[in-house]
């Protein structure tokens, strides 16, 4: 009896833990998942959490959008709840996965099991930004956080390539990426390790492809309006994890002064420069404590690239969403605080020395006044000069072509 053929899907794969994180992803990708759905049957979006490891409690996939989000009808979302629910799914599908979850310790029960269901996969990395190490300063003060976190997150990838080229779990067959740097160093590093690991084909991604980034996709491919008519601030999460990990909560007086001075200065800007306020949070953000925080300014959620669209100028601590600011080429400023740990005044600075913008301390008592308001505008205007290099080095370094092109392209030429 000839057996049966199986269907052939495309799939991302994400770790979700809540609604939040599935909103973050899809604000991330929703581009990306429309222009997919477009010329493919079907794509699934399937929620890896109850497969991982130590996942005792299982994880209900609240997938529900409101308004900020839309996707399109062949989107069908899945959640497992087991391997054996997996094992169901697969029976009569093949799949190619798009993965998008983590390399951590938990998740490699996830790479396991595709290896076992033969699931060939891909990685998309279209951000559109220089990367830039996190110091190990703050781990030396943060002992057992710094130890967890090394364990976790370095020394957990590590393991992942080396069980790759052991052959327990799958090598990614491509991974796109926006940053010719992750390319090149492969080919220029001369470290005895970097040619051994480039001899013996030892890295994770069997190969490195050149797109350009999320962001100048959907600039370049939509008609939108560009104005100058509001000042933008993309807030942080001072708590966020993405920092903790390396140090104590910011207690509530700290937080308080902070955003004292946040408001103070915003004040300075507005009444100088004749222009409506609007706060842009994090996607993970609190919308109603930071209305609390922002109470004289319009404060949004999921509106952050629209806002950029309509800016005067852009504020920003640290925030890969600054990408659209550069690439409409808006004034940029970044903010530096005494509250900012040693990393966030990284991240922030390493965008001041690639782009040559102005920074500001928010505990400064006068940055802008009406005596020196045109000279400073002035040093914004020529730093936009600045941004061409870091677009073409970044954010469109493949040229005039658009990412999500290649992309699907290259799945369909390869895979389908």
């Amino acid at each position: 009896m000839q057996k049966k053929s199986k269907k052939k899907y495309l799939a991302f794969f994400i770790s979700s833990e809540n609604n939040i994180s599935f909103k973050r992803f899809v604000l991330g990708f929703g581009y990306l998942i429309n222009k997919i759905c477009e010329k493919f049957e079907k794509l699934y979006i399937i929620n890896v959490a109850n497969l991982e490891f130590f996942s005792k409690k299982k994880k209900v996939f609240d997938y529900t959008l409101d308004g900020n989000f839309k996707l399109p009808r062949n989107t069908e979302f899945y959640n497992p709840q087991n391997s054996n629910d997996f094992k169901h799914f697969m029976k009569e599908k093949e799949l190619i996965g798009i993965n998008s979850f983590g390399l951590r310790v938990p998740e490699l029960r996830v790479f396991f099991l595709l290896k076992r269901h033969k699931i060939k996969q891909v990685q998309i990395s279209s951000v559109g930004h220089a990367y830039w190490k996190q110091s190990l300063g703050p781990i030396k003060s943060f002992f057992w956080k710094g130890l967890f976190w090394k364990l976790t997150h370095v020394y957990a990838y590590k393991f992942t390539v080396l069980l790759s080229n052991l052959g327990l779990i799958s090598k990614i067959e491509i991974r796109f990426v926006t940053n010719p740097d992750i390319i090149n160093y492969r080919k220029i590093n001369s470290s005895i390790y970097r040619k051994i690991f480039n001899y013996f084909k030892l890295s994770f991604a069997k190969e490195f492809i050149l797109i350009n980034s999320r962001s100048f996709d959907i600039i370049k491919n939509n008609k939108i309006t560009v104005d100058e008519k509001q000042i933008v601030l993309l807030d942080i999460i001072y708590n966020n994890p993405q920092w903790t990990k390396f140090r104590n909560l910011l207690d509530e007086k700290k937080i308080t002064e902070l955003y004292y001075n946040l408001n103070r200065i915003l004040r300075q800007f507005s009444n100088i420069y004749k222009k409506k306020i609007v706060v842009c949070l994090h996607p993970d953000d609190d919308l109603e404590l930071k209305k609390k925080y922002f109470s004289d300014f319009e404060v949004v959620k999921y509106q952050t690239r629209e806002n950029i669209y309509k800016a005067f100028m852009v504020l920003f601590f640290e925030s890969t969403a600054i990408i659209d600011a550069i690439i409409l080429k808006k004034r940029i400023i970044a903010i530096m605080s005494n509250t900012m740990d040693e990393n966030q005044i990284k991240g922030a600075s390493h965008y001041v020395e690639a782009l040559s913008i102005e920074k500001i301390n928010i505990e400064d008592d006068v940055i802008v006044n009406a005596d020196n308001k045109n000279a400073f505008l002035l040093k914004l205007d020529k730093a936009t000069k600045n941004y061409s290099n870091f677009i073409n080095s970044y954010i469109a370094a493949d040229g005039n072509n658009l990412g999500y092109e290649k992309i699907i392209n290259t799945l369909k030429s390869r895979f389908f």
